[in-house]
């Protein structure tokens, strides 16, 4: 629970990963975000967020954002804007390119000294595909060895 409204959502697909901004309140000042899901993401942000502005725990990544909504009390509204939703990697770059571009944005309030935090599922998807049959069994300097994990993939082997 917490004290934002979400004024808007718009629409994307609920079956890839989505990078999105989220503007808090008039200014104009937002953060970029991503997750699996949008609406579950947003609602964990601004959960986190208003633990915070409570001095309760918070990760690291939003303390500008909780300084700037207890600069600003009587901000109670934000709304999102999606910026890619797609495959991960591609995702992983877009995130990369608007973080340079950010570093000139005044009203950016991710905190860019610190780098944008990866996902380990996002890194699987982009960085290691699964393959679709695994390797149970194969030759190691002529020796038959039966895998525990795929030697391809890294999944393992039941």
């Amino acid at each position: 629970m917490n004290k934002f409204i979400i004024t808007s959502i718009p629409e994307y697909s609920d079956e890839k990963p989505v990078l999105y901004n989220i503007y808090i309140g008039s200014k104009g000042a937002y953060y970029l975000h991503k997750g699996k899901k949008l609406k579950e993401s947003v609602d964990r942000f601004l959960d986190d967020v208003y633990r915070g502005m409570r001095n309760k725990s918070c990760p690291e990544y939003y303390s500008k954002v909780v300084d700037y909504c207890n600069k600003f009390p009587a901000i109670h509204q934000v709304s999102v804007e999606v910026v890619y939703n797609g495959e991960p990697a591609k995702l992983l770059k877009k995130e990369d390119a608007l973080y340079k571009t950010m570093k000139r944005d005044d009203l950016s309030l991710n905190r860019l000294d610190i780098a944008p935090y990866k996902p380990e599922w996002m890194l699987k998807d982009a960085f290691q595909k699964r393959c679709e049959n695994c390797l149970k069994i194969g030759l190691i300097d002529g020796v038959r060895i039966a895998f525990k994990f795929c030697p391809l993939c890294g999944r393992l082997i039941k």
